[in-house]
């Protein structure tokens, strides 16, 4: 594109976003607010590339290509981050004590950059850098990874290619169906996470479990918050939490942590038999786990009751829960959307793809097409922010655990 504008001033050029309605919507659609542009790369047969090419201007040269893995990598790209042109990691690097004991162990990439990100007393330049740390941990994460399938890619007979004969077989015939050419498969093992395989596995993993205890009973969708006081009273000067996703997921760890104890071990919901979770992250970066549970059949869910017991969908009384009202209004309320706002990211062909607003109901229903419909009382409108809500847009929370962890935490009855 670049190019192109440079041999072609006056030509328009426009960028067109195709969207695969095969492909899952959740992980591939458009970003609703962008401000910024992406280009991607590729190599030949629509591969990525194994290498990516960094090019230095030397003073009276011309120029050079240097190695991700040159330890003065990290000094030109970021200057401001070393002032003192420190050299990063470079592959003959080892520990400092085991040195004096004349053991020979070498430090990876992980290790550096997990020493480089670690917090410590006094003024960090990487740390209080804004947006040039989040590049700096993307483009530590992207070394890593880098070499992890560099590795992967060098060492495919070890990894016993080979026993695939039959997936190399069906993909030789269908390119040959479809006319077109094969690129060089590679494999990675399930041990690698984020593979396929690895995947796969944990799905697996996931069905095996439901074979022996049964379908869930709750489904719990925990999101962070950036506005607890941990993260918070962690910043310092005039940092923000955005600027710290460090500490954004080292607290959001321990909240996770804290919620699955609650669950498993105090028995909030009941006896807990088997649970599985998974943490994703939002496109602005803050993380949210999702989590199954599977009860013992003395704490399954089978009345109305036990479903208001453990589940809310209304707002509560300022008057006798100030505390809670607030945190249900500040985390809890699906932002409106249909005609009132037509333009939430929520629609989908003029109708919202949540069904919000949900209907008033007097009662729980307890299945109605395998879910159940909650409690949704006629009460007087409430003011959230320019709009006014009533039980309607709700998401369905449990008191206990809102007023206790004071984010979005969204309780299903999935039995």
């Amino acid at each position: 594109m670049h190019r192109l504008v440079q041999e072609h001033p006056t030509t328009s050029v426009k960028m067109v976003f195709l969207e695969d309605k095969n492909l899952d919507m959740r992980r591939y659609n458009a970003p609703t607010v962008c401000t910024e542009v992406a280009a991607i790369f590729v190599g030949d047969n629509g591969e990525p590339p194994a290498n990516r090419d960094i090019c230095v201007y030397p003073v009276g040269d011309t120029c050079q290509s240097i190695s991700p893995l040159n330890q003065c990598c990290d000094p030109m790209t970021y200057p401001l981050l070393f002032p003192r042109g420190e050299c990063s990691w470079n592959t003959g690097m080892e520990h400092v004590e085991e040195r004096r004991t004349a053991k020979h162990t070498r430090v990876t990439q992980l290790q550096y950059y997990a020493y480089r990100l670690s917090q410590r007393n006094g003024f960090s330049i990487l740390h209080d850098s804004g947006k040039r740390f989040q590049q700096y941990i993307v483009d530590a994460y992207v070394k890593t990874e880098g070499s992890r399938l560099h590795v992967l890619r060098q060492n495919q007979k070890d990894l016993r290619i080979e026993l695939y004969r039959g997936l190399l077989d069906a993909l030789e015939c269908r390119s040959h169906n479809e006319n077109i050419r094969t690129g060089k498969l590679i494999i990675p093992p399930a041990s690698f996470q984020g593979s396929p395989r690895h995947m796969q596995q944990n799905y697996q993993d996931a069905m095996a479990m439901v074979r022996k205890f049964g379908k869930p009973d709750f489904f719990l969708t925990f999101t962070c918050n950036p506005s607890w006081s941990e993260i918070l009273n962690s910043m310092e000067g005039v940092q923000r939490p955005e600027d710290r996703p460090d500490i954004i997921v080292s607290v959001f760890n321990m909240k996770v942590k804290e919620l699955l104890e609650d669950i498993c071990k105090h028995g909030i919901f009941g006896t807990v038999l088997a649970y599985i979770y998974v943490i994703e992250f939002h496109k602005r970066d803050l993380p949210h786990a999702h989590i199954l549970l599977t009860l013992d059949s003395e704490s399954k869910i089978r009345t109305k009751d036990d479903i208001d017991k453990f589940v809310s969908a209304e707002l509560p009384d300022p008057c006798t829960d100030l505390r809670l009202f607030q945190i249900v209004t500040r985390c809890m309320v699906h932002d409106p959307c249909g005609n009132i706002n037509i333009n939430s990211p929520c629609m989908r062909d003029g109708q919202c793809c949540k069904s919000f607003p949900k209907q008033f109901k007097d009662d729980t229903e307890e299945n109605v097409n395998g879910y159940p419909i909650y409690r949704r009382r006629a009460t007087e409108p409430v003011q959230v922010g320019k709009y006014s809500i009533d039980n309607r847009w709700v998401v369905p929370y449990n008191p206990w655990l809102l007023k206790k962890f004071n984010a979005h935490i969204n309780v299903e009855v999935c039995a």
